[in-house]
């Protein structure tokens, strides 16, 4: 299932950065007697509202300051510095940071939807699905995942032109974690070439109709390596927030347990990840849950 969203996006969840706040939280209360300055609050980007439910009357979105952008693409490097270190991958070229509004990021997933050539088998995959009941009879997976990921994302590097997307609309307080994450992929992606990483033994799978045994192996092949990119990058983003106490996930695994647990149930405001269908729910979530596990 995995393979369908290999060259879609590489996404952080809003859940996940806000179940690691909580995480955080609770790890620093055995602290040192010397007083700690109170966690950060984070504003919570809130979730979209189908456009029937929308109201014309409603604020506007919260969107970070261009002073607060343009401080955070100061920070790419440092973040990048940090990344390089934690995951002993070196930095061989200056990354492109740009800031994304909502609306291209909707637009980005459209169009790598519509163009990859897994669109097909995503359709097929839908049929076959339904009729073993995982799936209600009137799910549209398609426009399903791209609301699922637009409630969720909370930033991403494209791989094809080297980038790595800030997105306007996610708390300031996100953005540097979301950062340590994704430049861990610019970083695996220049050490490694990450989309030919992660499709290497799956070529044949791409083009056949119809599935032997062997493709099967292929397929969990593709999901254990979706799963290496994201638990490094889980990792890196792990360390990145522990780095302030001076600790790390080789000496707090426990940070895993309480992040897995937390990323099982999502937040309150999760909307589209609440009622996703259970099958959705672990497929989705499996590269970050099952990675950050083997990584740790």
């Amino acid at each position: 299932m995995l393979r369908l969203f290999v060259g879609i996006l590489r996404f952080v969840c809003v859940l996940t950065l806000v179940s690691l706040l909580s995480c955080l939280a609770l790890a620093q209360e055995p602290a040192s007697p010397s007083p700690q300055p109170p966690p950060a609050t984070v504003q919570k980007p809130e979730p979209p509202i189908p456009p029937e439910q929308a109201d014309t009357k409603s604020e506007p979105q919260t969107k970070i300051t261009p002073q607060q952008a343009e401080q955070l693409f100061r920070d790419v490097d440092t973040i990048l510095d940090f990344a390089s270190k934690d995951t002993a991958l070196p930095v061989m070229h200056v990354i492109k940071r740009r800031l994304t509004s909502r609306e291209e990021v909707v637009s980005y997933l459209q169009k790598n939807m519509a163009e990859d050539k897994d669109v097909q088998r995503l359709k097929r995959t839908e049929l076959v699905l339904k009729k073993f009941g995982l799936l209600p009879k009137d799910f549209n997976l398609q426009t399903f995942l791209v609301s699922l990921l637009e409630e969720q994302v909370a930033g991403y590097y494209d791989s094809k032109t080297k980038t790595v997307n800030l997105l306007d609309w996610v708390a300031h307080d996100l953005q540097r974690p979301v950062l340590a994450h994704e430049l861990t992929h610019a970083l695996q992606d220049q050490s490694f070439g990450l989309d030919k990483w992660l499709k290497r033994g799956a070529e044949e799978l791409d083009v056949k109709k119809t599935l032997t045994a062997a493709d099967t192996t292929k397929d969990e092949n593709s999901e254990a390596r979706q799963a290496v990119v994201e638990g490094q990058a889980m990792v890196t983003l792990l360390d990145y927030m522990l780095a302030p106490m001076h600790r790390t996930v080789a000496d707090s695994p426990e940070m895993v347990d309480m992040l897995n647990e937390e990323m099982r149930s999502g937040t309150p405001d999760s909307v589209q990840y609440k009622n996703a269908p259970i099958f959705l729910k672990e497929s989705l979530t499996f590269p970050y849950r099952y990675g950050v596990e083997f990584e740790a």
